[in-house]
C-alpha cells in the first residue's frame, strides 16, 4: 500500500464568530423577484478590496499564489459601516409588515457578479455601472463587477418602497444606491427570430441610465457597451454538476514514544501550553461580554468568575425568560486518526454543551456547519468526503439539521519548502 507522510500544526489563530438572529415568521421567506422591481445597493462605495477573493481562499496551498495577488484578495473590515448597514437592515425589518425588503443577499466572494445574479435568479435584470459610488475613481468595470469590498449587501424592493429606504439610509448616514432594475421573472423564455431569449443579467456602461427602455423591450443593443451580457441558465439553472476524482490514503499510526530526556515537569508545561487546555482568561479578560445587556450566560461562570461555560444564552429581551442557546463543538484532533469519528463526536460535542440550556425540543435545534480542511492535497479531499457522510448520518438519526455554515478549504501554507497543513 502506498503510504504518505504529513506535517500537521496550527500556525495562525482561528478566530471563529457566530450570531443568531430572530425574525418574525411573517418576513422569514424571501419574495421572487418580479419585473419592476429595485435592484438596491446598501453599504459603502466600491474599493479596490476583496479582488480574487473567492479564488485566492479555495488555493491549494496558500503562499503559492504572486504577492499582489494575495494583497489585492485581502479584506478590509470598516466597523463603522457595518454598523450603519445593520442598522438600515434592522429598521426595516422593525416594520414588521411593512417591511420593504422583498429578499436581501450578503455580498461575499465574487462580489457584485455573483450577489446581484444570484438575488434576481431566476429573473433577469439590467445593472447600470454608472450608479455605483466609487471610493477609488480608478477601479475598472472587472474590478466594480468583481470585488469581494465588505459592508455591503444587495436586496430587491418595490419601486414605491425607495424613498422609504433613502429615509432610512440619510437617517443612519449608510448609501443606498438604486443600481439596477428586474426585467422579466423568468417563468416565460420569448423567442426572437426562432431563437431563445432567456433571462439575462446585463451590465451597461451606457450614460443614459433610463431603466424605462429595458422594461418596455425599446432600447438598441448596437451602440451600447454591455460588458456582461450573461444568460443565468448557464451558470445557475443548467450548469453541470463538478465531479470530483479522490483518493484516499491510508493514515500510518505508529505508537507514541517519548524522548527519554523529557521530565514530568516539561511535559506538563508544553500540555498546559495548549489552547484546548489551557485557561480561556487570556481571551475573555480583554473583550467586553455583555453587550447589548441581554446576555443571560457568558463564558465566565462561579464565585472565581472562571472561563469555563459549555453553553452561552441570549435573551430574547431584557425582560423575557426565553432566549437562544449556543454552543460549539471541535474534534481537530480525532480526526486526524478517523475522519469520519472526529465528525461524529464534533456532533456529540456540541450537543452535550447544549445540555446545560433547557430547549424546546432536539428537532428545534440548527446547526452551522464549518469546514476548516485542506481539501485540495492527496487525501484529504476524501477523508473531508467521509467526515461529512458521517456528521449527516448522526445528525439524521438525532434529528438535528445543518442549516447553514461556511468552508475555508485551503488551509495549508508554504512555510519554507513546507507545506504545512492544518488538522
Amino acid at each position: 500500500r502506498e503510504t504518505w507522510s504529513r506535517r500537521l500544526l496550527q500556525r495562525k489563530v482561528r478566530n471563529y464568530e457566530e450570531d443568531v438572529e430572530l425574525l418574525e415568521r411573517d418576513i422569514v421567506r424571501k419574495v421572487a423577484p418580479e419585473k419592476g422591481m429595485q435592484v438596491v445597493k446598501l453599504g459603502g462605495p466600491v474599493y479596490r478590496i476583496g479582488v480574487g477573493g473567492g479564488a485566492a481562499s479555495s488555493v491549494e496551498v496558500q503562499g503559492d499564489n504572486k504577492a499582489e495577488l494575495d494583497f489585492g484578495a485581502v479584506q478590509r473590515g470598516d466597523a463603522e459601516m457595518e454598523q450603519k448597514l445593520h442598522r438600515v437592515i434592522r429598521a426595516c425589518l422593525e416594520r414588521g409588515a411593512d417591511n420593504p425588503i422583498l429578499s436581501i443577499h450578503d455580498q461575499g466572494a465574487g462580489g457584485n457578479g455573483n450577489v446581484l445574479k444570484e438575488l434576481v435568479e431566476p429573473a433577469g435584470a439590467v445593472i447600470f455601472s454608472r450608479r455605483f459610488p466609487l471610493g477609488d475613481p480608478t477601479i475598472s468595470t472587472l474590478e466594480l463587477w468583481g470585488a469581494e469590498y465588505q459592508e455591503n449587501d444587495a436586496m430587491l424592493c418595490r419601486p414605491g418602497d425607495v424613498p422609504l429606504i433613502k429615509q432610512i439610509g440619510h437617517r443612519e448616514r449608510c448609501p443606498v444606491n438604486i443600481v439596477g432594475v428586474v426585467l422579466d421573472n423568468g417563468k416565460n423564455a420569448h423567442h426572437v427570430d426562432t431563437m431563445p431569449i432567456m433571462p439575462q443579467v446585463v451590465l451597461s456602461e451606457e450614460e443614459d441610465d433610463n431603466e424605462l427602455k429595458y422594461l418596455d423591450g425599446s432600447y438598441v443593443k448596437q451602440g451600447v457597451r454591455h460588458p456582461v451580457d450573461l444568460e443565468l441558465e448557464l451558470v445557475l439553472g443548467s450548469m453541470p454538476q463538478k465531479v470530483f476524482h479522490l483518493d484516499r490514503k491510508p493514515v500510518i499510526v505508529t505508537s507514541l514514544t517519548l524522548p527519554a530526556s523529557l521530565s514530568v515537569l516539561q511535559a506538563l508545561d508544553l500540555v498546559l501550553r495548549l489552547p484546548s487546555v489551557s485557561s480561556k482568561r487570556y481571551l475573555t479578560n480583554k473583550v467586553d461580554r455583555c453587550v447589548t445587556g441581554l446576555v443571560a450566560q457568558q463564558q465566565c461562570v462561579g464565585p472565581l468568575h472562571t472561563p469555563l461555560a459549555d453553553v452561552a444564552v441570549t435573551a430574547l429581551s431584557h425582560l423575557s425568560l426565553e432566549g437562544v442557546a449556543t454552543a460549539i463543538g471541535e474534534q481537530p484532533i480525532k480526526g486526524l486518526i478517523d475522519p469520519a469519528a472526529g465528525a461524529r463526536m464534533t456532533v456529540a460535542e456540541s450537543l452535550s454543551n447544549l445540555v446545560f440550556a433547557t430547549i424546546s425540543d432536539l428537532k428545534d435545534v440548527k446547526c452551522s456547519g464549518n469546514w476548516m480542511w485542506a481539501a485540495k492535497l492527496p487525501g484529504e479531499g476524501a477523508a473531508l468526503y467521509d467526515a461529512c457522510v458521517a456528521m449527516c448520518d448522526v445528525m439524521s438519526q438525532l434529528g438535528v439539521a445543518v442549516d447553514g455554515g461556511k468552508d475555508s478549504l485551503s488551509m495549508a501554507a508554504r512555510v519554507g519548502k513546507d507545506t504545512i497543513k492544518a488538522p
